[in-house]
């Protein structure tokens, strides 16, 4: 029996996303805290160049589950995609309805096993729920949590 609950990351565009992006997507991670560990990035401030680059490609090797929020371009985010497609990571990649990603990353998800793909029209809305059904079978994995 899993003695914490089950490890999630959430990779996002950071350097070329605005700030109300930006802040969603913190708010997202603290609605996800409910079912997940959500792992930690140190951001645009935190660390050094390779702390950043070690933490990130640290957490996308140690969660049990990623999330890839595809709403604005991302050279890391790719970096990060690239590591969980090696891994065999089980992940979901979100894009907001009527943006525009790149056909290399919906190639990645149709190609790529453990990826799946979905739009969302309200991240704070939708996007819960779809980590829940993708991840289902993760989540369903028992685990003992002092807490509940």
């Amino acid at each position: 029996m899993r003695t914490e609950k089950p490890k999630l990351y959430v990779g996002c565009a950071l350097t070329e996303a605005p700030e109300d992006f930006r802040n969603n997507v913190e708010i997202l991670k603290e609605a996800l805290d409910t079912d997940w560990q959500v792992l930690k990035f140190l951001g645009l401030v935190g660390g050094t160049n390779a702390d950043v680059y070690t933490q990130d490609l640290g957490n996308v090797r140690e969660c049990d589950a990623f999330l890839a929020i595809t709403d604005y371009p991302s050279t890391g985010l790719g970096i990060e995609l690239r590591e969980a497609g090696t891994l065999a990571k089980p992940t979901l990649i979100t894009q907001r309805l009527n943006t525009r990603v790149t056909r290399m990353v919906l190639g990645a998800a149709e190609l790529e096993p453990s990826f799946n793909f979905s739009t969302y029209e309200n991240m704070q809305a939708d996007i819960p729920d779809m980590v829940r059904l993708g991840f289902a079978h993760i989540l369903s994995t028992p685990y003992q949590d002092a807490v509940r």
